[in-house]
């Protein structure tokens, strides 16, 4: 199926989401290349502070045979006062691309640009809301180790009330079937009840904890504290409670997995890095073929 946008994880259903997982898998077998679309144009606006967001999908266009364009606007200049807006910008630029990859600090973004929008457009991350990119990756992964999307016990651990990977892992898990999910972390940082609500729809579990109880985990997705939290600074006492050791290793189930959507700060230890359940880079290279399938399908 063809999407005109990848705005919200929740436009997909169970076999959208499918069908971009097997697509990826496709290509990363090199059984797919081009799209048939010559000289096609992805333009890169990128609000937001990025490293393998932007370079993943940069490179992702030149495997597929594009070209980018990239504008960084992350700190505020004295020009920016009389800036135009957000949506003139896209008004602009969208009649010189094919597609935009936007990350913007606004939550609401998509739905002031909806009714300007001409050409596709990828949501990268808004503000602290969804990232879906990230969660195709993230299904990837787990459907790659796992050959399934169903029946899976997941911790989401650290800091589920501001991840935005966390929210769209989460809205993307309700639509299969057998699904629980343990949120791990400080009671300030627990799921919002927008993202609650969407999630218990489904009629999947979750469950709510303040320790690290994870030793039936499928799936361990580790979101850490980032320095900006908009909450009361937490201890480093309290943080290493949420952190991945070697220690805790023994705990795990065998073929369990360790996912984190990356930059890995503290929460995860590099000690843990060799050890067999290990996968979140495993999971980053994943990002470069999922990125390539979404362009595919928003191009093709």
């Amino acid at each position: 199926m063809q999407h005109k946008n990848l705005v919200s994880i929740t436009s997909l259903d169970r076999k959208d989401i499918e069908s971009y997982v097997d697509l990826a898998n496709q290509l990363s077998k090199k059984s797919l290349h081009k799209i048939d679309q010559k000289q096609f144009v992805v333009a890169i606006l990128f609000f937001e502070e990025s490293t393998r967001t932007q370079i993943g999908f940069t490179i992702a266009t030149y495997r597929l045979g594009g070209h980018v364009v990239i504008m960084n606007e992350t700190k505020h200049h004295p020009r920016m006062g009389t800036a135009e807006s957000l949506e003139d910008t896209i008004r602009s630029i969208q009649s010189y691309c094919d597609v935009i990859c936007l990350r913007h600090p606004n939550k609401d973004i998509y739905a002031r640009l909806k009714p300007i929008l001409k050409k596709p457009i990828i949501n990268c991350g808004n503000g602290d809301d969804e990232h879906p990119t990230q969660t195709l990756i993230d299904l990837l992964t787990i459907n790659n180790e796992f050959n399934r999307l169903d029946n899976l016990y997941v911790a989401v651990i650290g800091n589920p009330r501001y991840s935005r990977s966390a929210h769209s892992l989460l809205h993307a898990l309700s639509r299969f079937a057998n699904i629980q999910v343990r949120t791990i972390s400080p009671t300030e940082l627990y799921l919002p009840e927008e993202y609650k609500k969407i999630y218990l729809s489904s009629g999947n579990i979750l469950e709510e904890d303040t320790e690290m109880n994870i030793r039936d985990m499928d799936v361990l997705y580790v979101t850490g504290f980032p320095a900006n939290l908009p909450v009361k600074m937490f201890s480093q006492e309290t943080q290493s409670k949420y952190w991945i050791t070697p220690e805790l290793i023994p705990e795990l189930k065998k073929d369990a997995i360790i996912l984190c959507p990356l930059p890995r700060i503290d929460e995860i230890n590099i000690r843990v890095d060799d050890e067999p359940q290990a996968k979140y880079f495993k999971q980053s290279k994943n990002g470069l073929y999922m990125r390539m399938a979404i362009l595919n399908k928003l191009l093709s």
